[in-house]
């Protein structure tokens, strides 16, 4: 038994879609596992190289659920996520691990059909607890998911793909943030005229990624909700936001939990100045050097090759 899975980088949130609506970015983790007469994993740090690594969590309680042997395997991880950044490395963990089940289970030969692929997403969601992160990590593009309730497996989900020459500009600061602690951080209860003014944003974003239409998303792509409550904890985040709409961004949110803030831009001509004017920007930042990747949208999702 030997195959590879890799499984893109996500950006959930999006301002207004708070655990709702996510999309696939072009970073990705890598997987091969093989047969193995001991389960070891290799290419991660030590701390998060034993039984308590997410994908093996992941692949143990998919394998049973499927009702097969757990396998002894060998991991190795090339990871281009990183860490506790809001960039959803946790859900290609998870994503990867269910998915690797599937394989052990005899699946994915020739690739996953859409009925495993649902199957993956609903388990990943499930141990994930939301599953804005979960969809578009195996669906890829823009993805709006629902848990049904807390009590049951059941997720839905509806995907689109986003426009291939739109950039994601991933600006990492130089430290990280638990998604644990920026959860701690928001209210048990909001304001009614705050949750409708987050509901009309994220039913006019969704369309907006379905139609292409990137002014619709500058006015959707707001929020009441959960970035206001989380911004204190990302040293810099009120200075690199208002900076980024100064210099021509047409969209800006905390991706996931954070810390990790995204800029969209047009891809067009004003893109290399926006790019080398953030870069300036972040190479000087009194809390440190942030590093930006500027990104596609990965429009496939999680992936499988088996040899």
């Amino acid at each position: 038994m030997k195959f590879r899975i890799t499984v893109p980088a996500t950006s959930a949130n999006i301002g207004p879609g708070f655990d709702a609506m996510g999309l696939a970015l072009s970073l990705y983790n890598r997987f091969e596992i093989n047969q193995a007469d001991r389960t070891k994993v290799l290419g991660c740090e030590e701390q998060f190289a034993g039984p308590d690594n997410l994908f093996l969590q992941a692949f143990r309680h998919a394998a049973g659920l499927l009702g097969i042997g757990v396998p002894e395997i060998e991991l190795t991880v090339d990871a281009e996520i990183p860490l506790a950044r809001g960039l959803g490395s946790s859900a290609a963990m998870i994503v990867g691990g269910v998915a690797a089940a599937f394989v052990a289970a005899g699946m994915g030969g020739e690739g996953f059909d859409e009925d495993e692929k649902r199957r993956i997403f609903e388990i990943a969601a499930a141990l994930e607890g939301h599953p804005d992160n979960a969809a578009p990590a195996v669906f890829g593009g823009f993805c709006s998911s629902i848990l049904k309730n807390e009590d049951s497996p059941r997720a839905f989900y509806a995907r689109c793909s986003v426009d291939p020459g739109w950039r994601f500009h991933a600006l990492i600061p130089p430290f990280e943030l638990s998604t644990r602690k920026a959860r701690a951080a928001l209210p048990d209860s909001i304001p009614r005229r705050d949750a409708v003014f987050n509901l009309g944003r994220a039913a006019l974003l969704a369309l907006a990624f379905q139609t292409r239409r990137l002014d619709l998303v500058t006015a959707a792509c707001e929020d009441k909700i959960h970035q206001p409550y989380r911004a204190p904890l990302i040293a810099g985040y009120e200075e690199i936001t208002r900076m980024c709409e100064k210099t021509g961004a047409r969209a800006v949110w905390l991706s996931g939990a954070g810390p990790t803030i995204m800029v969209l831009s047009s891809g067009g001509a004003g893109t290399k100045e926006l790019f080398a004017v953030l870069n300036r920007e972040l190479e000087s930042r009194p809390e440190g050097a942030w590093r930006q990747l500027a990104l596609r949208a990965d429009d496939t999702g999680l992936k499988v090759e088996v040899s």
